[in-house]
Order: structure tokens, then C-alpha cells, then sequence
């Protein structure tokens, strides 16, 4: 609860004073400067880059730094334009505004890649372009950048000049300057790359270490007060009538709802906010609170049997929408009966019925929010908000629909994030401090409780698939049918246009590496009384373990290892290359023990391609031994190769955690999982070894965050499946119900 800090004792600065060795050379931007010594100016010579009077260079960051590593790597994208070495970066949190961007899809590097690369080479060349104008030779070749200085060795003979860049920075940022940039910037050739593709130090990673990193839940003010949300337990519950303000609380205030960018539901109010002293005060207040709530009339899509029941239901009876097929001019109908048609004449066929609950986030920081509301009377004349999000510009909408004030007077803050996945791109709880701080006209930072963050969650949809697949005589694929029932989440938040497939409901289910034969993927739409988001990786979650499921039983049925089998359906080549080298890196499979067994599975998603071959045995029934992991990456052009390597960890084990264990399940509208006793994670202990192999390439820059987490929870099953006892999960979690024993 940092409830140390909130009363003058910081236990950040006792682990500074006690790190204090550990410091580098890097500026996480909301901690303060750590580069250089003494008075530092800086000037802004683009939107993304500010150069420092001590020569240091400041790239301003508009994402959200949430353990992925994106921080250090546009950083280092701009340091090799910039022709700097590394220890001369310096990163700062940019303000929301024109830089800034949703965090989320895996996306970071692979749409900010270009852009850096252009800001960064476009500030070298005003920086030899104020070397022209301090010479007022404008021979361009007769200047050199490199090392943070610009060389300049006159074309017919002279003396040599030298310039560090801090000394041209005034010149840069001039106009002057700007008129003599080349009509196209020159680019670095990938061949002479220093930093892009090396594993450099991270920048964030030295006050994450020496305790100065600031998290949301940090932020810290002398006259700040406390809120604790407190909702309706029943999810769509609204509030009755506001309680009675508790002795011991500053203010007891109603919240409204919001949309999912921020916007309140006019008259809707579906929490409190109990402001105290500090958050141990608020929450103990909270807790014993008794508040009216009004319930909804019926709570049947918010019950986990309910909504399985109308999922089977809809799995024959709905109406579906084609999201791929392989002839894209025919219905619904019609493809249907050529799939039929062509799977009566199979050889060989599988298929079954998987199932998935709804997930929950389970980021290791609550949710949480800091408001400063500065006001003239009772007017609002600024807002300034601290928060870990991952969308920043929707932050500052968010506070403008609530407070009236235009974006301008509105400044957001990027803390650190202590874990995202999707859940912090969401307003709920920015709108909930902003208008908390809005009455009580203080500062305010307001937190989740666990159970509040577990019970009032934006899920990973829930989903009902049924697939088939025929084999012909030469045990190629000559029928695939495939239909998911699962809830919108661009639906659910008017994203949708009428008609439209939902591309979240079937990513992982289309553009398959596969040859199909005569194929179609379907969807159909289920109703969603329950919250939905953006889950790390989202649909391909749910639809890789059922694509990868079935290959691996068609592989099976035709008794053909699961290497061969595929190798014999893919033509994609860069999929063959990861595929033939996640075939060598796990050659162990060959000579495993009595009573293991190995699975693997293969999926592209945000453009990048990963195989895993996970090795388990079964020590006891009920429970499983997760051994090894080999995976094989490729993501195109790799910025630094030890941040791949750490996604494709956290995702495996993200991955394998969700599998065995995730699940959340709903009794009349009431969660029945509200912290991690009841909602099992992967334990150190239970972690297995991880080996990662990344492919050369240079084709652009694809995603890194997610594409970890598809392929393991169906090279488990594929490997659970090879066990002993022959059984195909199709229904995940593996172990449902499970707990976390004595936390």
C-alpha cells in the first residue's frame, strides 16, 4: 500500500542511499537526470530529440515502458542515426501529446522504427548543418558525424575543425539550419549498424534496480489524500444511494461509469471512492463500508454456466459471419456445403470441441491513479494527472470530458508500469481519480484493492470453438471447418461497423501458414454482459491452441512426426526456416526419458513468426512437469536481441501460467476469483528452462510482446496429448479450480 511513504518515510530513498553504487549513466525521465555532472541544458532540435550542453543526447519517449524494453530500443534506433554511442542517451518520458501513442500490439518498435530512424538522422544533419554555418562551407561531404561530434576537414586543405554536438545544438534548433537540410535525409546502411541488432544495456533497468523508478503507485505529494474504489460486487450493479461519510473518512464520493475511452455515462454511478489519510486508512474503510446497490434485472450473461449454455447454443444456431474461406465469392451456406462435401470424401478425419473461459489481467500493480486539479473558485483551471497507462493522449480526453478544460491545460504523466497487458489502456480508473479529485479539490491518488482489480476486470473474451479437418489419401489437408462463438470486444465498444467480422474474435483462426483445401473459418457473436480487452495477444490466444491442436492431431492420425507434417503444408519460407530451426535447436526430443514427452507448435502473429517444443512429464496424476522450452523467433529486424529473447520468456511463461491455471468464472453476476489465492500463477520453482534462438533477418521490424504467448499452450497439449495416458486437452485451463495452496 506504500503506506511508508504516504507518511513521510520513503523507502525508495533508503533503497537509493543503500544502491546508490549501482547508478549508470541513464535518465529513465521521471526520476531526474543521471547523465553527466554539473549544469546541463538541453535544446530541442526535433519533436523527438533535445541535445545537452554536455554533448548528452535526450531521446523524448511517447510510449509506456512496462517491462517490454521499448524504452532502450527506439533509444538505441535513434542513437545509431544519430551516429552516438551509447552511453551518451539519455530517455525522458515525453508529456501526452503529438509523440505519444497507444502502447499495445505489439507495436512500439515496429511503427516507431522508421519514424526514429528519419528524427534521428534528420537531427545529425541539422547538426552538420550548423557546422556549415559556423564555416559557411556548405560542402556536405567535407563533414564527418560520428561519436557525438562533427568532424569538418576542409575539401581544398586547412586545419581540421571539431565540434561536439552540445556546441552546435543552438545552431541546430535555428531556422538557418533547418534550410540547409538535403532534400532527402540520408539513411544508414543496415550493413554498418553499431547499436540497432546488439544487446545493450536497458535504460530502465538502473532505477528499477536502486528503487528511484517511479511506479503509479509511487507518486507521492504533501498534501495529497488517498481514495479506494469500492464497486457493486455484481457486475452492471449501480449505486442506490450514496452512503454516509464514515467519521474516520475525508469524503465518501460517488463515481459515475465511463466508456471505454474515458467518457462518463451521464447518471450512471457504479462505485464510491473512500478518501482517507492514507490508503490503508481508505481501504479499511472501504472494506467496511455498507452500501445500497441497485441490481440489474438479470444477471444471465454475467454467470459462467449461462453463458456456456447459450455458447453451445449459438455454436449450431447462431448466424455466422465468414472471416475467411477458401472461395471468398460464396455465403455462408454455400461454403458450407463445399466444406461438407469435401470432408464426406476425406480419407481420414479429426475434430472437437474447445473451450475457454474468460481471463483476467492479474498485472502485479493494482490500478491505480494520481489527480491534481488546480482551480480558480470553483472553476477548474488545470489538470495534471500521474498514472501508468499505456494510452496517454486518451488519458488527457479523458480528463477534458470530466473537468471541461481544453487539452492544454490538461498535462499527463507516464509513470513506470508495474505489468500492462492490455488492461491499462482502459479509462476506468483515470476517470474515477479526476473525478474524485474534482470534489474534494485536493490531490488525490486512488488504488484498486486486488479484489477490485480481479472483480472489475476488462477480460479476454471467453470462447466456444468447433473445428473439423479431413485428410485425402496422400494425407494432405482437403477439409477444414472452423467456428468460433465469442464476444466482441470491438463490438462492445462500438468499434464494430454492422456486419463486420471482428478481426480480434478470429486472429490466429485466418491467414493460417497451411494449405486447407476447401476451408472456411467462421464467427458468430455472443452477447457480452461481461467487460472485454485487450489481452496480451488477445484472439490468437484462444484460436492458435485450436488451429495448432488440430494439426498436431491430423499429424497424428496420419502417423507423421509433427516436424514432417507441417514442413509438408507450409510454403510461407520464412515459417520453414523457423520451423527447421526449432527442429534442430530441440533435437533433444530424440532421446527423451521414460514417461516424457515433447509437443510444439508454430504461429505467426503482429508479424512475427515463433516455434516452441515444450518437453513435460507427469510426475502425479492431476498435475504436470514442465521441463524445457525451445523457441525459435523470427521478428524481422532485430533491435536489441536481449530484449527478444526476455519477451519470448515472459510471454512462454505467461502463456504456460494461462494455460494450466487462468481462469475466471462468474456466479450471478458476481466473480468468484478476486485475488491470486484463487487465481494460480506459474511459481519460480515450476519455471522451466528456456532456450531462444532468433533468426536473422531483414525484412522490417515485427512485434515482440505478444507473439511468445500463442504457441505455448498448444505445444503443451500437443505434448500432454503424447503422454502415457493419450489424452487431448480441449478445454483450458488444464487444471481448473486450482489455488495457490497457502498464499
Amino acid at each position: 500500500m506504500n503506506n511508508a511513504c504516504e507518511n513521510g518515510l520513503k523507502r525508495r530513498d533508503f533503497l537509493v542511499t543503500l544502491a546508490g553504487g549501482l547508478s549508470v549513466g541513464f535518465l529513465t525521465g521521471i526520476t531526474g537526470r543521471l547523465f553527466g555532472a554539473g549544469a546541463v541544458t538541453t535544446t530541442p532540435v526535433n519533436s523527438y530529440v533535445k541535445v545537452g550542453s554536455d554533448g548528452s543526447i535526450t531521446l523524448l519517449y511517447g510510449g509506456s515502458e512496462m517491462g517490454q524494453g521499448s524504452m532502450s530500443g527506439l533509444a538505441q534506433i535513434l542513437a545509431e542515426e544519430l551516429m552516438v554511442d551509447w552511453k551518451q542517451i539519455v530517455v525522458e518520458q515525453a508529456l501526452a501529446g503529438s509523440i505519444t501513442y497507444v502502447t499495445g500490439g505489439s507495436s512500439a518498435v515496429r511503427t516507431n522504427y522508421s519514424p526514429l530512424r528519419t528524427a534521428g538522422a534528420t537531427a545529425r544533419e541539422l547538426l552538420v548543418a550548423a557546422a556549415m554555418l559556423a564555416t559557411g562551407d556548405q560542402t556536405r561531404s567535407s563533414y564527418a558525424a560520428a561519436s557525438g561530434k562533427i568532424v569538418y576537414t576542409p575539401s581544398g586543405g586547412g586545419a581540421t575543425l571539431t565540434w561536439n554536438y552540445g556546441d552546435l545544438a543552438v545552431l541546430a534548433a535555428g531556422t538557418d539550419a533547418q534550410a540547409l537540410l538535403p532534400a532527402v535525409i540520408p539513411l544508414t546502411n543496415p550493413a554498418n549498424f553499431r547499436i540497432i541488432g546488439k544487446p545493450v544495456a536497458r535504460v530502465d533497468i538502473p532505477s528499477k534496480v536502486n528503487g528511484s523508478a517511479i511506479y503509479g503507485i509511487d507518486v507521492w505529494f504533501p498534501d495529497m489524500v488517498f481514495g479506494v474504489i469500492k464497486h457493486c460486487p455484481t457486475i452492471g450493479g449501480v449505486l442506490a444511494i450514496t452512503p454516509a461519510k464514515p467519521a474516520a473518512a475525508i469524503a465518501v464520493v460517488p463515481c459515475k461509469a465511463s466508456d471505454n475511452r474515458g467518457a462518463v455515462v451521464a447518471g450512471t454511478y457504479n462505485a464510491v471512492a473512500v478518501v482517507a489519510s492514507n490508503t490503508w486508512a481508505a481501504r479499511n474503510i472501504a472494506r467496511s463500508l455498507s452500501v445500497s446497490w441497485k441490481l440489474p434485472t438479470s444477471t444471465t450473461n454475467v454467470d459462467s454456466a449461462g453463458i456456456l449454455a447459450q455458447a453451445q447454443q449459438l455454436l449450431t444456431s447462431g448466424t455466422p459471419l465468414v472471416a475467411e474461406s477458401s472461395n471468398p465469392g460464396a455465403n455462408a451456406p454455400n461454403m458450407e456445403s463445399q466444406v461438407a462435401s469435401a470432408m464426406t470424401g476425406a480419407a481420414k478425419q479429426v475434430g472437437g470441441t474447445f473451450s475457454f473461459p474468460y481471463v483476467a489481467h492479474a498485472t502485479m500493480e493494482p490500478l491505480n491513479c494520481t489527480a491534481k486539479i488546480t482551480f480558480s473558485g470553483s472553476t477548474p483551471v488545470s489538470c495534471e494527472i500521474w498514472a501508468p497507462t499505456q494510452a496517454a493522449n486518451w488519458v488527457v480526453g479523458t480528463a477534458a470530458g470530466i473537468t471541461g478544460l481544453p487539452a492544454t491545460a490538461i498535462t499527463v504523466h507516464v509513470t513506470m508500469l508495474g505489468g500492462g497487458l492490455g488492461r491499462k489502456i482502459e479509462q476506468d480508473y483515470i476517470s474515477q481519480a479526476v473525478q474524485v479529485a474534482m470534489v474534494v479539490k485536493k490531490p488525490v491518488k486512488l488504488t484498486w484493492l486486488r479484489e477490485e482489480d480481479f472483480g472489475h476486470d476488462n477480460y479476454r473474451p471467453m470462447a466456444l470453438v468447433q473445428a473439423n479437418a479431413g485428410l485425402d489419401a496422400a494425407n494432405k489437408i482437403a477439409a477444414w471447418s472452423y467456428r468460433i462463438v465469442t464476444p466482441s470486444i470491438l463490438g462492445q465498444r462500438g468499434w464494430l461497423p454492422p456486419g463486420a467480422v471482428d478481426s480480434q474474435a478470429v486472429e490466429g483462426a485466418v491467414h493460417l501458414p497451411y494449405n486447407l483445401g476447401t476451408y472456411i473459418t467462421e464467427w458468430v457473436s455472443s452477447p457480452a454482459g461481461i467487460p472485454l480487452g485487450f489481452w496480451r495477444s488477445v484472439g490468437c490466444s484462444l484460436n492458435s491452441f485450436v488451429t495448432e491442436s488440430m494439426i498436431d492431431m491430423l499429424a497424428k492420425t496420419a502417423g507423421i512426426d509433427p516436424f514432417v507434417f507441417r514442413a509438408g503444408l507450409i510454403t510461407d519460407p520464412r515459417a520453414k526456416a523457423v520451423l527447421a530451426a526449432a527442429d534442430s535447436l530441440s533435437s533433444w526430443r530424440k532421446s527423451l526419458v521414460a514417461g516424457h514427452a515433447w509437443g510444439m507448435a508454430i504461429v505467426q502473429s503482429f508479424g512475427t513468426w515463433v516455434c516452441e517444443v515444450i518437453e513435460i512429464s507427469q510426475p502425479v496424476a492431476g498435475s504436470l512437469k514442465i521441463h524445457r522450452v525451445a523457441c525459435v523467433v523470427d521478428c524481422g529486424t532485430v533491435v536489441n536481441p536481449d530484449s527478444v529473447e526476455a519477451q519470448m520468456q515472459g510471454g512462454i511463461l505467461h502463456g504456460l501460467s494461462n494455460a494450466l491455471w487462468g481462469q475466471m468464472t462468474f456466479t450471478n453476476g458476481v466473480a468468484n476469483q478476486t485475488n491470486f489465492n484463487k487465481y494460480r500463477m506459474l511459481k519460480m520453482s515450476e519455471a522451466p528452462t528456456i532456450t531462444v534462438q532468433i533468426m536473422p533477418s531483414t525484412a522490417a521490424p515485427s512485434g515482440t510482446g505478444e507473439p511468445g504467448v500463442p504457441p505455448s499452450a498448444p505445444a503443451l497439449a500437443n505434448a500432454y496429448a503424447s503422454l502415457s495416458t493419450g489424452k487431448r486437452v480441449t478445454s483450458l485451463p488444464f487444471f481448473p479450480g486450482a489455488t495457490m495452496g497457502g498464499l
